[in-house]
């Protein structure tokens, strides 16, 4: 009997694991089945979407080609546009100025030599009886809370989505070219280009451009270009501005300077990057004109259907015939840098920068040779041709990394324990007294707006670099708000500060906001040149900590 029923159970067993085995492989069999016909489904959906894209490609490319043949029109330059002069205010050192300070501020502007000029021509005259007299140090007097007043504003733009393509880039992966490495601003990019990607124009009539446009340019080689050129502007975070000079700087290196194929090939790259341009030709060479939503100083340009075009590599034309033909959805170029940008490091020799009001606030530093390098290329440029508002861009791009790095931290430790208005005021006197001063029109010919990097590398700053500095220090280092205070000649800065800090002041927003200028030497918080102190200002409002 117990043996029957183990036979029974054995069988039972058996039969039970073959169904399970059945079972597992029908299963595998499904799901072989079912993931092949997801991978057909996939496949052919990718095929589909690759088809639809190629299509889209080649009548966006023919139907511009076919505008390019036919919408040429000659235009003159309009000369170059000089940044309005105005006379700076100097520098002026407070009454009440310590001996170090004094003595700073006297060897800094050449006036010891005239002391000792007059010391010299005086040496002849009869000596008066010496009278006894004790030496001591100036006392400051007393702050009083004093309003000024303001009749602009000047407020920052809204932070805009950098341009786009119409439809996003396929990569074609299938496409064997090789890596081209090339370098912008010290950094190395790669992009995929090769022999393929070469070709030559006959010559610049209408047509030959026109048919490298509609033929040339639909090949997927040149999709990958465009694709990898966009990949390194999200990759190393480039405003449009060294979006431009990476594009720029490719061409030049891959087909030559400045040649007519190269230009055309950045022309395709830029504006199907999303970006307005015009193509642009004279006789003998092709260009590439930028429509951008700043004004450009001292630069020529075109103006074309209500919007200003430049022409923005290094190269002038007096006349030129441009091609009107355009894309869907293109935007100007903003001269705005919201990001900070990752540039390869390049550290400049070092530099110590000391405080004369307070010698243990002393930092050492290098900066990034490629920033400034960066820097030396931006055009000085304004928000709808109002010299003002050219502060706003330089104040709100923020401070490298690298100089934060090395810079905030040992700030911050040297601030620790300091009340805001405390903090607020060693910063003061660091700009004030660590930085010398220099007038534009001497050193640069003209006017030179610094970003606050280049005031830590350059050895002379005037006002209105000092002022974008310190505004990014106390912004940055102290939490509090700031905005931009100009007086006609010269401009300063005023805090927010979170209780009442006595001396000159402005209401703004139902804020209080003291003033703090770094070119007044010596000068506490709160204390205004006597020279403008009178003056009505103009508010620039930044964006808050």
């Amino acid at each position: 009997m117990k043996r029957r029923i183990i036979l029974q159970l054995l069988v039972l067993f058996v039969a039970l694991t073959a169904a399970a085995q059945g079972g597992n492989k029908m299963r595998d069999e499904y799901e072989k089945f079912k993931n092949k016909s997801l991978r057909s489904d996939y496949d052919s959906f990718k095929l589909r979407a690759l088809r639809e894209y190629e299509q889209f490609r080649k009548e966006a490319l023919a139907e511009y080609a076919e505008f390019v043949r036919k919408a040429w029109k000659e235009y003159g330059a309009e000369p170059p546009r000089e940044m309005p002069q105005v006379k700076e205010v100097e520098p002026m050192i407070v009454p009440h100025a310590d001996d170090a300070t004094n003595s700073w501020f006297t060897k800094l502007f050449g006036l010891d030599k005239k002391k000792k000029k007059n010391k010299e021509a005086k040496a002849d005259k009869p000596k008066e009886k010496a009278k006894s007299q004790t030496t001591s140090q100036p006392v400051p007097p007393p702050l009083k809370d004093r309003e000024l007043t303001y009749d602009q504003v000047l407020t920052p733009e809204p932070v805009m989505p950098q341009p786009a393509p119409e439809k996003d880039i396929l990569d074609h992966p299938e496409e064997a070219n090789p890596y081209y490495e090339f370098t912008v601003f010290g950094t190395t990019c790669r992009v995929r280009m090769g022999d393929n990607c070469r070709f030559q124009l006959k010559s610049l009539t209408e047509d030959n451009i026109a048919d490298v446009i509609k033929y040339e340019f639909q090949k997927s080689q040149y999709d990958n270009m465009l694709h990898d050129c966009l990949e390194e502007r999200k990759n190393h975070d480039f405003s449009d501005w060294a979006y431009y000079q990476m594009l720029l700087a490719l061409v030049n290196q891959f087909y030559g300077p400045y040649s007519s194929e190269g230009m055309l090939v950045m022309g395709f790259l830029y504006t199907q990057s999303g970006y307005k341009a015009r193509l642009a030709k004279d006789g003998n060479d092709l260009f590439l004109l930028v429509a951008s939503r700043h004004f450009i100083y001292n630069t020529s340009f075109y103006y074309i259907d209500s919007e200003w075009y430049y022409l923005l590599d290094g190269r002038k034309s007096d006349k030129l015939a441009i091609c009107a033909a355009s894309f869907p959805k293109e935007t100007s170029l903003s001269l705005q840098i919201s990001a900070v940008q990752k540039l390869t490091d390049n550290p400049t020799v070092e530099r110590t920068i000391t405080s004369v009001k307070n010698e243990d606030f002393s930092f050492t530093l290098t900066s990034n040779k490629n920033y400034i390098d960066f820097f030396n290329t931006y055009p000085t440029s304004t928000i709808g041709d109002n010299f003002m508002t050219k502060w706003l861009i330089y104040a709100e791009t923020p401070m490298e990394h690298g100089v934060i790095d090395q810079l905030y931290p040992p700030m911050r430790q040297k601030l620790q324990g300091l009340s805001k208005e405390e903090a607020v005021q060693q910063l003061l006197w660091w700009v004030q007294t660590g930085l010398e001063y220099g007038f534009d029109d001497q050193i640069w010919g003209g006017d030179r707006p610094f970003f606050g990097e280049e005031s830590l590398f350059y050895p002379y700053c005037d006002c209105e670099d000092r002022a974008v500095l310190l505004s990014h220090l106390v912004r940055d280092l102290v939490g509090l708000d700031v905005i931009l205070v100009y007086y006609p000649g010269h401009l300063a800065m005023a805090v927010n500060f979170p209780g009442d800090v006595e001396g000159d002041y402005i209401t703004f927003e139902g804020r209080k906001y003291t003033v703090c200028d770094p070119t007044y030497i010596g000068a506490r918080v709160g204390e205004t040149m006597p020279i403008v102190k009178d003056e009505k200002v103009t508010v620039v409002k930044l964006r808050r900590s």
